[in-house]
Order: structure tokens, then C-alpha cells, then sequence
């Protein structure tokens, strides 16, 4: 099995090729080829991948228009690949994208939603998260701390969340706030600072800059609520990973969060709406530790790194079955 990553810049395919394949790499032999390929992934160079021209069938799973490209190609040229593409999108396809996905040989989408978008039926297939990882600190490591994770930009509701928290925070005097990740340009990050200065609370909001991935879990251990503020989404690890570490959310309907929250782990609210995202926030903060625990027990059941490895499991079972 060859995974495909040859994206110019890590995202959030990236991110979740790094979840999963470790758990694959349990049951089956699998190498990554390409950039940004995550920490402790076996890799394949290009010269390895000439070599497999005649050599048996293989599985090529991409997860990007380049990555599928480059595996149609491949296959045109004699190389024995079945072809795989994972669609999270959630928005019509170009012609483009359209053409490519046709010629795969099998689809995987990873939320019902993103499959209305593919043009050929797909297998649903929705990201887990690694649940030794991502799990409940000790009840002392809790702050009354509110945590945004991801790159701070605008479509991410970087400052969708500053409103809320300067409407928030200022009747809660006990709580504080944390951006947990990069600012899009410094000059952004200083506006959103302009604005918690104006509303009095600067003092009690947090910019942490660039964390490392090995550093990520403890801070959700950290934190009693989190905020999933995007306005646009492709899945969005951020929530599950939350859940997972006893977390409650407040999430917008943004990726596959409105099939994932649910009354009893957290609130979901409209995207772009600082007030509502506001609201939301204030009734559940004294109900933190139930909703986190609602949550955790929800991602054991449904959203286990292990489910979502089997799940792609069986799609390349179709396309090449094991021998016996």
C-alpha cells in the first residue's frame, strides 16, 4: 500500500494521514511517498516506486488532485495500481477533480456529506482519532481555560471567537482563553489583540504560537472547553480530538462536526456568529466535566483510530483480496 502525499504544504491531510497509518501499519505494509510526510511513517523514494513497474498490484490512496493525478499517470505508464482517493471536501468539484475521481478505482468519503459531493459512489469512512493520545487528564490538570486550535485566519473564525470571548469573558472573570497555533501574518494576530485591549481582558488571552505536534495533547488535557470555530472545513480533527481528551465543545456547522457533536457532549452553533457562539459557551461552562465525559465516551464508541482503519481496510480488501 503506497500513500500518496504530495502536497506542496502540511495541512489537515496531512495531519490525519499521521492519525491513521500508524494503526494500519499494524495489520498491513504500508510506506508514504512524497512532502510533510508525519514523524515515524516508513517512506518510499521515487526510485523504489520505478522499481514496482513490474513488480505485483499495489494499492495507490491519494488524498489530493496531484496525488491522483500522479497515480493515474503511473498506472497509464504500466504500474500495477489500484487507485484510491479520499474525499473530505464539502463543496461541488471542479471538471477537474471530477475527471480524476471517475478514473479511480475506488472512493472513500469521510462524512456523508462529502460523498454528495464525489461524482461516483463512495464508502463512508469517517477520521478517528488515536484514543491513547487523546485522552482525559487528571481532574487537577483542568484550568478554566477556553482553547481555539489550528492556524489563525479568518476562515478558521479566528475572529469570530475574539468576539465571542469579548463578550464572554468579561462576566467571567474566573475563565481565560488560548489561541493554540500560528497566526496567518503578525499583523492579523495584532488586530485580534486590539480587540481583547479594547474590551479589557487582554491579560487573560493567550497566543502560543507554533506547537509542536508532540506538545498538542497536553494542552487539550489542559483545558476544560474547546471552541471549533471554522467557517469552512474539510473534516476537522480538532473536535474529535477534544472529545477524546474529555473536553466539551462548542462547534460551528462547519465539516463533519454537525455528525459528530451532540447535545450531550457540547453545543453546535451557525458559522460566523460570534454571538451565538457566545451564548452557547456561557451555558455550558458549568457543565464542562459532564459534557467532556458524554464526549469521551462517544469517541470510544464511534470514532476510534482503530474503526477508521478498518474501514479503509475493507475498501482495499475489495480491490485486492488477501490470499489465503
Amino acid at each position: 500500500m503506497i500513500a500518496a502525499c504530495l502536497g506542496r504544504r502540511y495541512s489537515g491531510v496531512n495531519a490525519s494521514m499521521g492519525a491513521v497509518i500508524p494503526e494500519q501499519l499494524k495489520h498491513e505494509r504500508l510506506a508514504a511517498i512524497g512532502r510533510n510526510i508525519p514523524q515515524g511513517i516508513p517512506t518510499l523514494t521515487w526510485g523504489q516506486v520505478l522499481r514496482h513497474r513490474r513488480d505485483r498490484p499495489r494499492i495507490w490512496h491519494a488524498r489530493r488532485n496531484t496525488d491522483m493525478a500522479v497515480g493515474i499517470l503511473l498506472r497509464t505508464l504500466g504500474w500495477k495500481y489500484k487507485l484510491v482517493f479520499t474525499s473530505a471536501a464539502l463543496r461541488p468539484k471542479t471538471w477537474t477533480t471530477r475527471w480524476l475521481i471517475r478514473r479511480m478505482d475506488a472512493v472513500i468519503a469521510t462524512t456523508a456529506k462529502a460523498a454528495s459531493f464525489v461524482p461516483v459512489p463512495a464508502t463512508v469512512v469517517m477520521h478517528g482519532v488515536d484514543l491513547e493520545r487523546f485522552r482525559p487528564g487528571k481532574s487537577d490538570e483542568r484550568e478554566n481555560l477556553i482553547g481555539i486550535f489550528g492556524r489563525i485566519r479568518e476562515n478558521k473564525g479566528s475572529a469570530d471567537f475574539a468576539e465571542a470571548m469579548c463578550r464572554l469573558l468579561p462576566h467571567h472573570p474566573d475563565w481565560k482563553a488560548v489561541y493554540i497555533g500560528q497566526a496567518e501574518s503578525e499583523a492579523y494576530q495584532r488586530d485580534l489583540e486590539s480587540r481583547f485591549r479594547s474590551a479589557g481582558i487582554a491579560d487573560r488571552i493567550t497566543f502560543t504560537g507554533f506547537v509542536p505536534e508532540a506538545d498538542i495533547p497536553g494542552w487539550y488535557r489542559r483545558l476544560k472547553l474547546v471552541v471549533c470555530a471554522s467557517r469552512q472545513e474539510g473534516f476537522g480533527l480538532p473536535c474529535l480530538e477534544a472529545m477524546a481528551s474529555g473536553c466539551a465543545v462548542v462547534a460551528t456547522h462547519a465539516g463533519a462536526w454537525p455528525e459528530i457533536v451532540t447535545p450531550e457532549s457540547g453545543r453546535l452553533v451557525p458559522c460566523a456568529d460570534a454571538a451565538a457562539m457566545a451564548a452557547a459557551i456561557e451555558e455550558v461552562l458549568e457543565q464542562t466535566a459532564n459534557l467532556g465525559a458524554a464526549g469521551r465516551k462517544l469517541v470510544e464508541h464511534l470514532f476510534a483510530i482503530a474503526n477508521e482503519a478498518s474501514g479503509i481496510q475493507a475498501v482495499y480488501d475489495r480491490l485486492l483480496p488477501r490470499q489465503t
